[in-house]
Order: C-alpha cells, then sequence, then structure tokens
C-alpha cells in the first residue's frame, strides 16, 4: 500500500481544456523532481446530484475513500456527478482536475483525478466517459451510493468491464437486486458487490460444515437466516447463493427475519435441536455450531472500503457464484 498522500494539485477548467489542464497540472506537481505518472485501470464514479449543487460539494463527496483506493491501486479516477432528469444533450457544466501524489520523495508517483458536473440526457454520457478513459487499461465503474433508489444508468455501465457497488447500503433489497441484474443482462458487464465479500467466511464455513452435513439433508432442512438492523442485504445473499446452489422450489425458500441474537450481524440455522447447525456472523468471526461437535470459528478479514475495491480493480475474473446468486434472488424477492 502507498504511504500517506505527499501533495495535491487541482485546478478548476473548462469541460474543453481537461486534457491540457491534467498536462500542466502534473508539470507543476512535479516541479524539478521526477515523477512517474501510474494507471493501472480506470475508476469511473458515479453519483447523482441536484440541480443547485456546487462544484466544491460534488468533488469533495467520497473523497478520501477515492484517495485511498487510487493510493492502494494507481487509477485515472473520474467522478461524474449527474444532474437526472434533463432531457437536453449537452456538455458537461463544471470541470476540476487533480494530480495526487504519493511515494517517497525519490520515488513519487503520480494519479490523476477528473471531476465532471453534468446535466444531459443519460444517452450524452458515454462520450463524455470515452474521451476521459485510457483506453488501454481496464475500466471499472463503482455506484458509492445506493442503486436501489438511483439504478446504475446504463449507457455509462456499458463503458466499464466490472460494476462496483456495496449492497448494505440499500434500502431497498428487491429494487436493487433488479437494477443490477439488469445491468448484468442488458450490459454483459461483471459485477462486484462489497457485502458479497463480507458474506465470503460465512460461505466458507458454510462449505465446512457441510462436510458433517451432506447438501441432501441441507436441501430438506428447516433452514432459517435472522440479521442485525442495518444488515438485511448481506442476509438475502445469502438467502439467494443457496437458492442457487440448492434448486429450492419457493415453497422450500428460508424465511429471512430482522432477529439476530445480540452480538451477531447473521445467523444462520439450520435444522431443528438437538441436532441443529447454527452459523454466526459477527463483526470478528463466523462460528459453527454443529449437531454437539465442538464449536470451531473462522476470522474474518477487516477491510475498510478503499481496501474492499481496490481488491476488487484488481481481480480480472468474474465472479460466476455473484451471477448466480442474484439471478435466484431476483427470481424470489418481492
Amino acid at each position: 500500500m502507498a504511504g500517506p498522500v505527499a501533495d495535491r494539485v487541482w485546478r478548476d477548467v473548462s469541460p474543453d481544456e481537461i486534457e491540457p489542464a491534467l498536462a500542466a497540472v502534473r508539470r507543476e506537481a512535479g516541479g524539478s523532481a521526477p515523477l512517474a505518472h501510474a494507471v493501472m485501470s480506470n475508476l469511473v464514479v458515479v453519483r447523482t446530484c441536484g440541480a443547485d449543487e456546487p462544484l466544491d460539494a460534488f468533488a469533495a463527496a467520497d473523497a478520501e475513500t477515492i484517495d485511498a483506493v487510487a493510493a492502494r491501486h494507481p487509477s485515472r479516477v473520474i467522478v461524474i456527478a449527474h444532474e437526472e432528469g434533463c432531457p437536453l444533450t449537452r456538455a458537461p457544466l463544471a470541470a476540476r482536475v487533480s494530480v495526487t501524489t504519493y511515494g517517497a520523495p525519490q520515488a513519487r508517483y503520480a494519479v490523476e483525478q477528473v471531476s465532471i458536473r453534468s446535466s444531459c440526457d443519460a444517452t450524452s454520457l458515454p462520450s463524455i466517459v470515452r474521451r476521459l478513459i485510457r483506453g488501454d487499461v481496464p475500466t471499472t465503474v463503482w455506484y458509492p451510493g445506493d442503486i436501489s433508489q438511483q439504478p446504475p444508468i446504463p449507457a455509462i455501465v456499458a463503458e466499464g468491464r466490472q460494476l462496483v457497488y456495496d449492497s448494505r447500503r440499500w434500502r431497498d433489497i428487491g429494487a436493487g437486486t433488479r437494477a443490477v441484474v439488469q445491468a448484468i443482462e442488458t450490459a454483459g458487464i461483471d459485477v462486484a458487490d462489497l457485502n458479497w465479500r463480507r458474506l465470503a467466511a460465512v460461505r466458507q464455513a458454510l462449505r465446512h460444515a457441510c462436510e458433517e452435513l451432506p447438501v441432501d439433508d441441507l436441501r430438506r432442512a428447516h433452514v432459517r437466516i435472522d440479521h442485525a438492523p442495518g444488515d438485511a442485504a448481506i442476509a438475502w445473499l445469502l438467502r439467494g447463493w443457496l437458492a442457487s446452489r440448492l434448486a429450492w422450489s419457493d415453497e422450500d425458500l428460508p424465511a429471512v427475519t430482522s432477529a439476530a441474537r445480540h452480538g451477531a450481524r447473521l445467523l444462520l440455522t439450520i435444522g431443528e435441536a438437538p441436532r441443529q447447525t447454527t452459523v454466526e456472523l459477527s463483526d470478528a468471526a463466523v462460528r459453527v455450531d454443529q449437531r454437539g461437535l465442538p464449536p470451531y470459528t473462522l476470522a474474518v478479514p477487516q477491510e475498510s472500503i478503499a481496501d474492499a475495491v481496490a481488491a476488487e480493480l484488481r481481480s480480472l475474473t468474474p465472479d460466476a457464484a455473484l451471477r448466480e446468486t442474484l439471478r435466484a434472488l431476483a427470481r424470489t424477492i418481492a
């Protein structure tokens, strides 16, 4: 991971002057010392904004997290703040360019960021993105907000190889799931859910538990999924994953309720006492209690949002299991 930010140079510019302005800012940031230009990918960050939102507000939104991602995986960052609902095709309203430097004085490298404030018909956005991305590196589209309320803009999503989001932010699990599945089906894009990463330890623990719990028994068992307030999405992801693996009918689908015991974010209960298996997710570990066997725990990796997004930028392998989970969930959630 890179060291702390050494310096940042930024400039408000006309949208038509972005590339010349970036070159000038790079020269200013470099000064007389050597400065490498680091680009491993394009990261397009999309958020919606209000008609009266000033430039400073949208440029500062999620700024610390975006900087942390770029420090871990140097990327050309393009932040698009889009005002929805405008039927006109027109140029961006405002732009800001910046160059951030990282590393030791003798080995500094620069990461570029372009912030665009747009108010136009969504079909005009791809031309903005294409002008700014580097064509020789992969492109990821990241929606840091709640896409269950503000679905991904298809015209932008189609410009990337991957859509990154966090279902933990969703207020409407069904709407968010349907929006992501639509992006998969229409744009053919890979998807990465940061909440799916949080579920990884539970999936690993359950695979281990199934060494003692045959799949046929699991398929027929009474299953219940409870979650803590604020963690509904991860519970529904677990149900979708199990449904995609076990081919449950609608009648077999387990209940999902907000009734996890104190300290647990997620609790999966399989079967009835005394031959019952429980898999419990807390912030630090997954604990498995199984049919009278000694309990065991798996540590949960501690990841910041920046760590998780950077890890997805580095991963070029499509996640087939997440795709099938989302499709199963879309079929079964209201």
